[in-house]
């Protein structure tokens, strides 16, 4: 009964007077072996056209289940209407009784048991008679008289339900019937049998009986519930033991070995737990312990034993299947199946498959992974699915009762909570919840035809007295609050203010505390159950969900090399796999009940990284303090989008969704579209997640248009619950960041290089990141460094590391490799003589190794991210060059272009110093420096190249270096004249050029000369190679500017 009263649904609303009262305290008295149920809930069937799975039946969806019953060939279910209301004082609701047949999936209406006006308990069959129990202790029979298998004596067939005569007076608690025979037992405990008995099956000692007779060998063991099979029955006494008797051809009686029929019960000492139920099948018995344990025994033509295999078994023997993986709680036998139901409210089957009469084959029947049973049977208990009713779906529902018959079953699963939704809220209320529960009445509404109709018609939802109780054991606390269904499965309702209540002193000290919530829909008369109990504090824990930057970096499970590492790698995976498990079914238990905890007070105090690409995947971390334990299924970081009103940038504004909109209206309101913003309003909410170092929510940033970017302002705002946000939130950035190049792009294997980068929507941040990607043929990690930002200009840069250590260690590489051919080649040698000869002649002839270690044209990816995550992809290269070997200076062309002669040796000067004597060089004249080493032209082109050379007055002891001068240069291709001697054609040289300063005369002392000497080459202009000791150029400064008259 504490069981009937925490159902929900509809279990007699009507009646809550002294005749209520009176029916239940009577009820208790009785005190039922096989509870009655009474609840709303949905019903499944299992049959030939179901596939195998446990299908709802859409029919029974708005009404309450009273009695389940199933025997031989069909199945009975008793049903009351939801919602029901009489003006009678004691009235009862009506019953109806509908058959399930074989394979049928439509029941029929049974109107024989519209004329029992009492309350039906239970109701047991045989092939030609039924039974009907009610709740007032009195036995109803009706069918035909096979062998007096009605009890009301002789042959007399009964076409009308009538009292049994033989119990008038007594009061029956429990009742069993066999195909032509039927058991009754009292109150007192005695146990009454009648019809055939054949095999001894109603433990008396004569084989017919027209009347229920007293059965003085069953009666001493205080029986409390019996089954009957084919030929045999099983029995549990007070005791919890079981016993048998009748038939044992197929040593369904459990006694170790076949014997002859039995009407005396044997007392079956060979299971060694205490029994809780028992159930015969057509010639197979089966018993669960109280430890949740199996037991079979019996014919096993199918595999209905459920041991894995045909072979019968005369004892029983344990499922081992089942042991440490399922809790079983119930047993129903069939004819060549066995269906069980365990403790998570699960159905296993074992034996045949329920098949479609023309013998189809059933694509997704279930079956046994890596094993080869029999077609159409399964020799050891699987999963069945219970379905939705969609095409592979499965149902929330949780299987409470389930009973068998020849050609099917049928199962009932309570109306239970599933999921509160949101599932946390705060300790002072005020959040609308949504409970999904499952079975729960509800119609939908039917098309309109008319205002009056509007008015007068109400769904069955409307007619229901919801209501939500919250439930704490510890601190305890019990609220009971209005509800409204407003969807199939789904009931709503606000969160009180729960300070006040002994909840309210505990979450302020900073706990979170779950309290159970139950759905009544008949005014608070009964409740849903819980589904689950309260998880601990220490399994709450390990559902705290890892961020995913923090996560251990593995290669893959199984790629370790080695037996050992392997095995290591397979148990780590074990590991986290009942790890993972674990923490999803905490979760789910969380997930049924609500959490209050306390807010925070305004919300996050500062979020890193404080930007995010257009494209999203950014992981973002917001620091906000939050209540211990706090479930995080509904954690929800949103975006906020606030258009702005105006840019900077007239261009880019006017290509702004609403300007371009405005633009199309004819004659507008320039004052009304001035007012308009840029773009529509934007929120975009995302799943979050608990930080697990403890210091807040963690979310991936989602991806936007990048076209619209520069129109919004953006913020984040932090929920705990998914509908109510903190009041606090924070500025956050978006932007479609581009590189478009390097300055300089190009540098040094062996120095560092301060390139600059040239970008596109860049915005501020304190993380600037940059990575480098190497080929992949050199199989180098990337390298991440960090960049600069100048406040002053506006520029990003970094530092290209130099790659010394690289090119020092493939020469090295290179150097033993040409030693070890070297040896390999002498070794082949004919004699050590020979060998040695031709060592030494290979190594006098070998090629030295490149100074570069081949690395000289080397191109690098340079990517960068402002928040040390997201890096660009616009493969922007920086391109290492080798070591420089810069020739001579010479001139190259003179001021107008024209290709200037090569001259002949310079002259020497005071004290032995060469002076070109050339002609004065003329400002704007080209001079060039052929250089070896340079990279290729696709390199060069842009480069910024430079000469240094220093600028001096005066010659010998007496020069003065006035400054040093960076002049810039070009890389480029020169055809130079031809030598005095002649030569045939003009050979063209690749150098680095750069045109004469032109210096003013104003500038310099008077009459002293100037001269350019110490020249150096550069391509970026940071790395400089001297050319080779030459003559200084001397340099004619510009001519003075005449006054003016």
């Amino acid at each position: 009964q504490a069981a009937r009263r925490e159902t929900v649904g509809g279990a007699r609303p009507w009646a809550r007077g002294a005749g209520e009262a009176a029916l239940l305290q009577e009820d208790e008295m009785v005190g039922l072996g096989q509870p009655t149920v009474t609840a709303s809930g949905e019903l499944f069937i299992l049959n030939g056209s179901t596939g195998g799975e446990l299908q709802p039946m859409p029919f029974f969806l708005n009404k309450n289940f009273r009695v389940l019953a199933a025997c031989l060939d069909r199945a009975y279910v008793a049903v009351e209407p939801s919602v029901w209301s009489s003006a009678e004082e004691g009235a009862l609701p009506p019953c109806s009784v509908y058959c399930f047949r074989a394979e049928s999936m439509e029941p029929s209406l049974c109107e024989e048991f519209d004329t029992i006006q009492a309350p039906i308990r239970q109701i047991a069959f045989g092939s030609e008679h039924v039974l009907v129990l009610t709740t007032d202790g009195t036995l109803y029979s009706r069918g035909t008289a096979v062998y007096g298998s009605t009890g009301h004596g002789g042959a007399r067939d009964v076409p009308e339900f009538a009292p049994v005569p033989a119990f008038r007076g007594k009061k029956v608690k429990f009742v069993a019937a066999g195909p032509c025979f039927s058991i009754a037992i009292t109150f007192e405990g005695d146990v009454y049998s009648w019809g055939k008995a054949f095999q001894g099956e109603t433990g008396l000692f004569s084989q017919v009986e027209a009347v229920p007779r007293f059965a003085p060998q069953v009666t001493p063991f205080k029986v409390v519930e019996v089954s009957c099979g084919h030929g045999h029955v099983l029995a549990r006494t007070e005791l919890q033991q079981c016993i048998a008797w009748g038939e044992n051809t197929c040593g369904q009686l459990g006694l170790g070995s076949k014997t002859k029929p039995t009407y005396k019960p044997q007392l079956l000492e060979s299971i060694p737990e205490k029994v809780i139920k028992v159930s015969a099948g057509w010639a197979h018995s089966v018993a669960v312990g109280e430890d949740g344990r199996a037991y079979s025994w019996g014919l096993n033509s199918h595999g209905q034993l459920g041991l894995g295999d045909t072979a019968t078994r005369h004892a029983p023997h344990m499922l081992h299947d089942l042991v440490d993986t399922h809790e079983v709680e119930s047993c129903h036998a069939a004819r060549a199946f066995t269906i069980f139901r365990t403790a998570a409210h699960k159905a296993l089957l074992c034996g045949q498959i329920p098949r479609h009469p023309t013998g189809e084959p059933m694509d997704f029947a279930p079956h046994r992974p890596g094993h080869r049973d029999p077609d159409g049977c399964i020799l050891a208990p699987v999963v069945l699915n219970l379905s939705a009713g969609d095409a592979f779906g499965s149902s929330m529902a949780q299987l409470s009762e389930i009973v068998a018959f020849d050609k099917g079953a049928v199962g009932f699963a309570r109306s239970t909570v599933y999921k509160v939704s949101p599932n946390v809220a705060p300790i002072t209320g005020g959040t609308k919840v949504r409970v999904y529960v499952t079975g729960i009445p509800y119609e939908t509404a039917p098309p309109l035809q008319s205002q009056s109709l509007t008015m007068s018609t109400k769904l069955v939802q409307d007619t229901m007295q919801v209501q939500i109780r919250l439930r704490s054991a510890a601190p305890n606390c019990d609220m009971i609050i209005k509800g409204k269904v407003v969807e199939k499965d789904t009931v709503e309702f606000v969160v009180p203010d729960a300070l006040p209540s002994p909840l309210g002193a505990v979450v302020e000290q900073g706990a979170t505390l779950p309290v159970a919530v139950r759905v009544s829909i008949d005014g608070g008369f009964t409740w849903t159950p819980d589904r689950y109990a309260p998880p601990s504090v220490k399994d709450l824990d390990k559902t705290l969900r890892q961020h995913p930057g923090e996560q251990d970096k593995r290669f893959g499970y199984g790629t370790a090399q080695g037996g050992t590492d392997m095995k290591k790698s397979l148990k780590e995976f074990k590991g986290d796999f009942e790890v993972r498990r674990g923490a999803n079914s905490v979760a789910a238990q969380g997930s049924t009940m609500l959490w209050f905890c306390k807010w925070p007070d305004h919300g996050p105090t500062h979020v890193e990284p404080g930007c995010a690409p257009v494209t999203g995947g950014t992981e973002v971390l917001l620091f906000v303090p939050l209540p211990a334990r706090m479930p995080t299924e509904h954690l929800t970081v949103k975006f906020v989008c606030t258009p702005l009103q105006s840019i900077s940038d007239p261009e880019l504004e006017g290509r702004a969704p609403m300007r371009r909109d405005a633009a199309e209206i004819t004659n507008p309101c320039k004052d009304a579209v001035s007012q308009l913003p840029l773009a529509g309003p934007l929120e975009v909410p995302v799943i979050a997640f608990l930080d697990p170092a403890g210091r807040g929510i963690c979310c991936v940033s989602p991806p936007m248009d990048a076209e619209c970017v520069n129109y919004y302002s953006y913020s984040v705002h932090v929920s705990l619950d998914g509908l109510n946000y903190l009041s606090r939130s924070l500025p956050f950035q978006l932007f479609d960041l581009r590189v478009t190049g390097l300055t300089p792009a190009l540098g040094s294997l062996v120095q560092p290089t301060e390139v600059k980068f040239k970008t596109t929507g860049f915005v501020k941040s304190e993380i600037l990141k940059v990575r480098l990607d190497f080929p992949k043929d050199l199989q180098w990690a990337s390298r991440t460094i960090p960049a600069r930002y100048d406040h002053t200009t506006g520029d990003v840069s970094f530092t290209m590391p130099e790659l010394e250590a690289e090119v020092r260690h493939r020469i090295q590489e290179a150097q033993a490799a040409a030693a070890e051919a070297a040896e390999a080649q002498a070794a082949a040698g004919e004699d050590a003589e020979g060998a040695e000869t031709a060592a030494d002649g290979e190594a006098a002839g070998a090629t030295p190794p490149d100074p570069d270690g081949g690395l000289s044209g080397l191109e690098v990816f340079v990517e960068l991210s402002l928040n040390g995550q997201n890096f660009t992809e616009d493969r922007i290269h920086f391109t290492y060059h080798g070591r420089l070997e810069p020739e001579a200076m010479i001139v190259v062309a003179g001021p107008d272009g024209m290709v200037e002669e090569v001259k002949e040796e310079p002259k020497k000067g005071k004290k032995g110093e060469e002076v070109a004597d050339a002609g004065n060089l003329k400002p704007g004249s080209k001079m060039g420096c052929p250089v070896k080493g340079l990279p290729g032209a696709s390199v060069t082109a842009a480069a910024p190249a430079a000469i240094r050379a220093e600028l001096v007055s005066g010659e010998g002891d007496a020069a003065e270096v006035l400054q040093t001068m960076d002049l810039p240069a070009n890389v480029e291709v020169v055809t130079l004249p031809a030598a005095p001697a002649g030569e045939e054609a003009a050979p063209e040289v690749e150098m680095v050029t750069a045109l004469a300063p032109a210096i003013k005369s104003e500038d310099i002392p008077e009459g002293v000369p100037i001269f350019l000497r110490n020249f150096q080459v550069s391509l970026n202009g940071q790395h400089f190679y001297a050319c080779p000791e030459q003559p200084s150029m001397k340099l004619e400064p510009l001519p003075p500017v005449a006054p003016e008259s």
